[in-house]
């Protein structure tokens, strides 16, 4: 179940990617609409990691093409930014929480400039829209895991890009912010940003996204979530892990397909 998009802001066409002989992702076939909250769903090693690596060129796809605004990697590169999961970061990295947030402003100044005045402004700003401008001058590694999450998610709209793809970005928040950070990418996509989450609770999935990836290594549906949230794709996805959950329809009709704008 592929929703057909007039300007799609990412085609992903005949995707294959193993690791070794192994196989993670076979013939994917999508495309993605402009200024939408995505969420991609599946079991643990669907590869849902993987499709956002293979998308911005970061593991190598055995064969398939992506395009990004109707381009090339290469010349939107600078229109792209990625926040990787937590654990793949060094945390012990000496630096302050500012530090981090302007580093997502180099690419924007060209190799030999130094970022300033403007720069430490717009990092200001980032980190209060995560709510960690008390923290701007706190060592990374002195922060919580749910704090150095926020911290790289300003670091991510620092650098004012057009897509934004995320990688459990809710992993080891508590409730409160990741419902805040919810509502700031809901305001990014108002805005006409394109925000792409791998996301792992079905039960949250309705409310918060506007489109939703299933994927079971193979694509199994891309389309608006009112479409895709169904039993009958969820058994699909999920498969024997699916009868965990003690009642689908029930989680289905609590889900109610609103967005969280409350």
């Amino acid at each position: 179940m592929i929703e057909h998009i007039k300007k799609p802001v990412v085609e992903v066409h005949d995707l294959i990617v193993s690791y070794g002989q192994n196989p993670v992702l076979w013939n994917i076939d999508l495309t993605l609409p402009e200024g939408a909250l995505i969420g991609i769903l599946g079991p643990n090693g669907a590869g849902k990691s993987t499709l956002i690596k293979a998308i911005m060129g970061l593991v190598k796809a055995n064969s398939g093409f992506v395009k990004i605004f109707d381009q090339g990697l290469n010349q939107v590169r600078k229109r792209i930014s990625y926040v990787p999961q937590r654990e793949s970061v060094d945390w012990d990295f000496p630096a302050s929480a500012l530090d981090i947030v302007m580093m997502g402003t180099y690419h924007k100044l060209g190799l030999f400039k130094r970022p300033g005045k403007k720069e430490k402004i717009l990092a200001l700003d980032c980190l209060e829209k995560v709510n960690m401008k008390a923290f701007a001058n706190r060592q990374i590694s002195e922060l919580s895991g749910g704090q150095q999450q926020r911290v790289f998610i300003a670091r991510a709209l620092a650098q004012q890009a057009d897509i934004y793809f995320m990688d459990e970005p809710f992993a080891g928040v508590d409730m409160s912010t990741e419902k805040a950070l919810v509502q700031l990418f809901q305001e990014m996509t108002q805005e006409g940003k394109t925000v792409i989450v791998v996301h792992h609770d079905i039960y949250s999935a309705g409310k918060y996204f506007d489109w939703l990836i299933m994927l079971n290594m193979h694509l199994i549906a891309s389309g608006p979530t009112n479409q895709v949230l169904t039993e009958e794709l969820l058994t699909k996805t999920y498969g024997g892990k699916l009868s965990m959950l003690t009642d689908v329809g029930e989680l289905i009709k609590k889900s109610s397909f609103n967005p969280l704008k409350s």
